[in-house]
């Protein structure tokens, strides 16, 4: 397993150097398209940034403005005018983190892990990036959306100061039915990013569990329980832990991720996810 592992890892690393020299010939003959509406993209620094969504496309997709809360990445309220909200939506203005232990919201749920980030909500545009980045022609829109995750969230995610960076897997199943796992590639780009090691193995699935999507919430807690373990050979030594994946709902998947990484030794599990849902937290005084 081990040897395959590192035969997938040289095979991307040789992957994304022949990309990277295709993209820049191209380049010099073809303008890059903004992966989403196919238009045409300016010089910009967006785009020197490898970010190949368009202005238009990154604007309709509801970014969060500060405050939000710091455990479970949902907006809190505020008196905060509206037209000043979509000034700092727009400007990429890093959000203000809430209370430590949470908001109303999360502060009684069962989240094991200590802190989320996650760009917006996953409504509109950006729940249909993510549906697109699910499938294995999405790969390209799964890389841009993590750079542009980093270039509004840079900030709050190298103020982490996280040891390794590790994406939540796919049973190999539902791997080989979608092609790819947009979690993998999002994890990737953020390692490179924080310069971070990256653990594409440290978890792995212990059982094939059905979709959660296809689940009201408060059964999401069962169908993932106890799902995930870490491979052996990967000692956390009280590490700080950065689980990436493309929506965060609930809270259950990353909760019983962050479950097994905690039991492995790790000290602290913080989650970056491109989209947040607004699913049922898990009260403290259920199982």
């Amino acid at each position: 397993m081990k040897v395959i592992q590192q035969l997938q890892r040289i095979g991307r690393r040789v992957s994304r150097r022949a990309d990277f020299w295709q993209r820049g010939l191209a380049d010099l003959v073809f303008p890059p398209i903004c992966l989403a509406c196919d238009q045409a993209l300016p010089d910009t620094k967006l785009s020197r940034e490898r970010i190949y969504v368009c202005r238009a496309c990154l604007n309709s997709m509801e970014v969060y403005a500060d405050p939000v809360c710091g455990l479970c990445g949902v907006p809190v309220p505020s008196i905060e005018q509206p037209s000043t909200a979509m000034e700092h939506a727009s400007s990429g203005k890093q959000p203000a983190a809430s209370d430590a232990e949470g908001c109303p919201r999360c502060r009684r749920s069962k989240l094991r892990f200590d802190a989320t980030i996650a760009l917006g909500h996953y409504t509109g545009p950006l729940r249909e990036f993510v549906l697109r980045m699910k499938k294995g022609h999405g790969d390209a829109l799964s890389q841009s959306l993590g750079r542009y995750l980093w270039h509004v969230r840079g900030e709050s995610l190298a103020a982490l100061a996280v040891d390794v960076v590790a994406p939540i897997p796919l049973h190999w199943r539902r791997r080989f039915a979608h092609g790819t796992n947009s979690a993998t590639l999002l994890a990737e780009v953020l390692s490179g990013k924080l310069k971070r090691p990256f653990a594409e193995g440290l978890l792995k699935r212990t059982r094939f569990t059905h979709p959660q999507f296809d689940l009201p919430p408060t059964r999401r807690w069962e169908n993932v329980r106890n799902v995930f373990s870490v491979r052996a050979g990967h000692h956390l030594r009280r590490a700080h832990v950065l689980l990436v994946d493309d929506v965060l709902t609930t809270g259950a998947t990353c909760s019983e991720a962050a479950r097994a990484l905690l039991a492995a030794g790790a000290a602290r599990v913080s989650v970056a996810v491109l989209a947040r849902a607004y699913g049922e937290m898990r009260s403290l005084s259920t199982s």
